[in-house]
């Protein structure tokens, strides 16, 4: 997006339409409506599938009619706005992007990118009163009980939608792959706004590079955590990329497909210990570290291809069949490993699933990873991670 465009718009006559909005100035913290006003127009276009909000363009009948410069933007002005988004709308509004647009001068910009979203239809709650605005062509309206109604119905649909998908991910990722052979774990990552497909194959230079990146230091485990290889130069499959990288008897098999989704699937480690079954124990290393390769494989593939929004995790495991898992933790004083008996078998692993945002601060990002991490321990029957392996803060 360029300022070029919005100089285009105006010689144009580009009218307001159900997903932009043009806007003089940014909403003034004095006026006691303000922050109402925004989030109705957030929940507005987020109810109605996503949209443009642009601030700095004038409109004379809904119609771009000149451009007025935004003198006053800065990272203490975004923090605002995403607060008051965050406060007011239920549920929240996760992946608001601003984007700033600079002219050959001094002349200024601000595009407000506003999601599509899974959690439709979201409310703006003032003075004790609800509402769920959406918009209307260039006007925003008040949806109905039975839009309401319409739009539950949807959401619940798109959920079972976007678990078939997430479950078919971890199924192709596992294709052909001798699971009784051992314990494997595999992992899904699917953007809640996938690339779109007009945008056309994955370039294997694309592919190549998130691979580079992904085999890198991740920035969630400690040093010497988790490593894990993966082959740099994969080769084309249905609408994806797929490596394969065979070491001795561990191999790692990961996908990228070209609307942003990404899955991963490990065959659990020998720990080489005494008294540890590789087809029915999982290292307690390998069992953290698996969200956290997830994690960074899709902000890795998210920065690569521009991916905004959120990604839907889904992490499983599985053993022969009859065998159940066991995640072999340590004493932590002695560093030895703890019997069997000591520990809760899993008999059916249930996926462990979550919400990762494609960018923002890693802290928040390890927080995920964490959280999911913790869920797999607690199946395992352990009630706590530590900080071995995963990090506490970034």
């Amino acid at each position: 997006m360029e300022y070029s465009m919005l100089v285009q718009a105006i010689r144009d006559g580009v009218q307001e339409r159900d997903d932009l909005d043009w806007k003089k100035e940014l909403p003034n913290p004095q006026n006691p409506n303000a922050r109402v006003e925004f989030a109705k127009d957030v929940a507005a276009f987020v109810n109605n599938g996503g949209g443009l909000i642009v601030y700095g363009v004038a409109e004379s009948n809904s119609v771009a009619a000149s451009i007025e410069t935004v003198n006053n933007w800065s990272d203490s002005v975004e923090q605002r706005l995403r607060s008051w988004a965050y406060s007011l709308i239920q549920p929240p509004v996760h992946g608001l992007e601003f984007v700033q647009l600079t002219g050959s001068s001094s002349e200024q910009a601000i595009v407000l990118s506003v999601p599509a979203s899974p959690d439709t239809p979201h409310f703006v709650f003032q003075n004790g009163t609800i509402r769920a605005p959406r918009r209307y062509g260039s006007h925003t309206v008040d949806m109905g009980e039975r839009d309401i109604e319409q739009a539950y119905r949807r959401r619940f649909e798109d959920r079972r939608n976007n678990d078939r998908l997430l479950e078919d991910l971890l199924e192709q990722a596992t294709l052909g792959i001798n699971t009784g052979a051992g314990l494997w774990m595999a992992a899904a990552a699917r953007p809640t706004r996938p690339r779109p497909s007009h945008t056309g194959r994955v370039d294997r230079a694309d592919a190549q590079a998130i691979l580079g990146a992904f085999i890198s230091q991740n920035p969630f485990l400690t040093p010497g955590s988790g490593s894990i290889e993966a082959d740099v130069n994969p080769r084309p499959g249905y609408r994806k990329w797929r490596s394969e990288e065979i070491r001795f008897s561990n191999k790692t098999v990961v996908d990228i497909y070209d609307d942003g989704s990404v899955a991963l699937a490990v065959k659990a480690k020998d720990a080489a210990l005494e008294g540890f079954d590789p087809t029915r124990d999982i290292h307690v290393m390998d069992a953290q570290s698996l969200p956290a390769h997830i994690c960074h494989l899709a902000r890795t593939t998210a920065e690569q291809l521009s991916v905004l929004g959120e990604f839907e995790i889904s992490i499983t495991m599985s053993s022969p069949p009859g065998n159940p898992i066991f995640i072999r933790t340590f004493e932590p004083v002695i560093n030895f490993m703890r019997n069997r008996e000591e520990l809760a078998p899993i008999h059916r692993f249930v996926p462990v699933t979550g919400i990762l945002e494609s960018t923002g601060p890693e802290q928040e990002a390890l927080e995920t990873v964490r959280g999911l991490a913790l869920d797999i321990m607690n199946q395992g029957g352990a009630m706590a991670l530590g900080n071995v392996y995963l990090k506490d803060s970034v």
